[in-house]
Formats: structure tokens, sequence, C-alpha cells
């Protein structure tokens, strides 16, 4: 059995241990030793290299050829075709990919990797085709928010069909830019919605997203969904959070420079209080994302306050030794707890 590195030394110290306690003999031990082999690291770092290169330039290459509007555009005049064609045949090229894509996934289930390439390419041309669709129609001239939220259905769809996790994260960002433009065009161009300005407004909405991964859950169809609902919302309300630190509700950038920025600081006092108790709950339950999250937004918060408030007293060359300290510190903290973790099992 061929193992990576990583789960090897798992099965090592496992077997390590049991010699050690007696409850295996030193034979059977050198026998189970014997029964993995590592995996050749060499040949998977090559095989994620070749995958990420081979991505990058299809994604060029689509942006090239078919993004470029001077290109379609061509196309249209030469032949004719309105919009809705163009939105049709995209739609046709969707289709398409999305039965190759189901085809695949079920001939090559471990497959990962190279069958998120057909996911990538099923994603821009809904993108592109929703685009051309809405496009022909007038009634959606000037609302970027109807076009999206179509785009988000397509993508929840496709992403329960294919039960594929890039197209889940990509209809929950998809999500997000609708609610934003839809509460632009609610507002007729204001940026404020409810009393909220868009910080607060997105964290709110980050908050609902977080919470619907518990609602993932229970439903069996779309279980598989829950880590990356709770990481994405997760992220969309600290993110959205951090910048609520800095900006309070303000909706007006020259009021917000007018002032000082020690005025706000309750906003980032209950910032750290938030992002104190997450962190303190994610380590009494064992929540490795929660924790981990945590602690980036916490130092992220950290130096965010230091710019605030002392980077016109203090002297560059010492602010960043003590960001280098820091960041040395955790690291070394970091390295301490994993090898405690190491010990324990």
């Amino acid at each position: 059995m061929e193992l990576d590195k990583k789960d090897a030394a798992v099965i090592n110290n496992a077997i390590q241990f049991w010699q050690e306690s007696g409850k295996v003999t030193p034979e059977l031990a050198n026998e189970l030793r014997g029964s993995y082999s590592l995996r050749n690291s060499n040949v998977d770092t090559i095989t994620w290299y070749a995958f990420i290169s081979a991505v990058s330039c299809g994604l060029l290459a689509f942006g090239a050829l078919v993004i470029d509007e001077k290109w379609i555009e061509l196309l249209r005049t030469k032949w004719g075709f309105s919009e809705t064609v163009v939105g049709i045949g995209f739609s046709l090229v969707a289709v398409v990919f999305v039965i190759l894509a189901k085809r695949r996934r079920i001939k090559y289930p471990t497959a990962r990797a190279s069958n998120e390439t057909y996911t990538i390419t099923i994603i821009l041309s809904v993108a592109i085709a929703i685009a051309y669709w809405t496009r022909s129609f007038a009634y959606f001239d000037g609302n970027y928010a109807r076009p999206l939220l179509i785009a988000a259905i397509a993508y929840f769809i496709t992403a329960a069909y294919l039960n594929s996790q890039l197209l889940w994260t990509v209809m929950l960002l998809t999500i997000a830019g609708w609610w934003g433009a839809q509460t632009y065009f609610w507002t007729g161009g204001s940026y404020r919605f409810a009393g909220m300005n868009y910080p607060l407004n997105m964290t709110i909405f980050g908050l609902v997203i977080w919470s619907l991964s518990w609602v993932v859950d229970k439903i069996n169809s779309l279980k598989s969904f829950t880590p990356v609902t709770y990481s994405i919302g997760l992220f969309l309300f600290l993110l959205a959070a951090w910048t609520l630190s800095i900006f309070g509700n303000y909706d007006d950038l020259d009021r917000w420079t007018a002032i000082r920025q020690g005025t706000l600081w309750y906003w980032a006092v209950g910032y750290t209080i938030v992002l104190g108790a997450l962190t303190a709950y994610a380590f009494q339950t064992k929540n490795d994302v929660l924790r981990d999250m945590c602690l980036v937004f916490f130092l992220l918060n950290i130096y965010t306050r230091y710019f605030e408030y002392f980077w016109d007293r203090t002297n560059k060359g010492i602010f960043f030794a003590i960001l280098a300290i820091s960041f040395w510190f955790v690291g070394k903290k970091a390295e301490e707890w994993r090898n405690r973790e190491k010990k324990l099992a």
C-alpha cells in the first residue's frame, strides 16, 4: 500500500506506540511497517504543478478568445449573430461540459484535480451565457443584481448535480456579489441600506452565510458542502467585520477621512472582543478552521490598529522589527503546539 509522507508518519507513530506499550510484538511491528511504502512525492508535485499550469493557460486562452468582446463582436458582425444567439451558444457549451464532467466524475471519482478543469470551463461558460442573455433583454439593463442572481441559481443547481466544491464556492461568492448589487439598486445608488453602510451590511450577510452552514448540514443531498459553506461564511464575516472596525458605519469617504481614527475605537474594541471570544471557543472545541481563521484575522487586527494609532509616531525600522519578532513568536508557538499534539497522539 502506498501512502503519503504525512500518512506514513502517523501510521509509523501508531505502530511504535503499540510496540512500546506491548500491544504488538517486535516481529509484528516490523511486519506492519513493511506492509506500506512511501508514494513518490516528486511525481505528485509535478502532477500538481502541471495541472496548475494547464488550468492557468486554459484560463488565459479562454480570456483571450472569449472574454475579449472585440473577438465576439467581430463574429457577430460577420455572421449577423445577435446577443441572444451568443447566449444560446455558450449555454449549450455549458450543458455539454456539465455532461462531460458528470461522466468523468463517475468514471474517475478520485481524480479530483483534473475533474475541476471541466468545472472551471462550466463556470466561465455560464457567466458569459448569462451576461449575453441578460444584455439581450432591456428589462435587465442597469440592474446587475438580476444576472448575478440568475448565475448564482445556475451555479447552485450545477454544484448540487456535480457535487462540486469549486462550483459551490463560486455560487456563494456570486450570492455575495448579488446582495451587494441588489442593496445598491434598492437604495437608488446610495451606499447605505437600512441604516447600514457596506461593511456593516456585508458583516451581517457573512454571518447569515456562516449560519447557513448548519442548515446545509441538515440536508443530506447538500451535506458535503457544509465545510466550504462554513469556511466561506466565516471568512466573509471576519473580512467584512475587519473593514467595519476601520470605517465604522460611515458611508461617505470625505466624512470618514475628516475624523480622527481614534473616534471609532468602539468598533475596533468590539471586533477584538469578537475575535478573542471566537478564538477561545475554537481552542475549547478544537475547531481547527475557526481557530486558524481567527488567529490570522487577530494578527491582521493588531497590525491594523498599529497603523491607525502609532504609524506616524513610531520609527519604521522598529515597527518591522516588531513585526518580524511577532511572526517568529507565532511560528515558534505553532511548532511547539504541533509537536505536543504529536506526542499526545
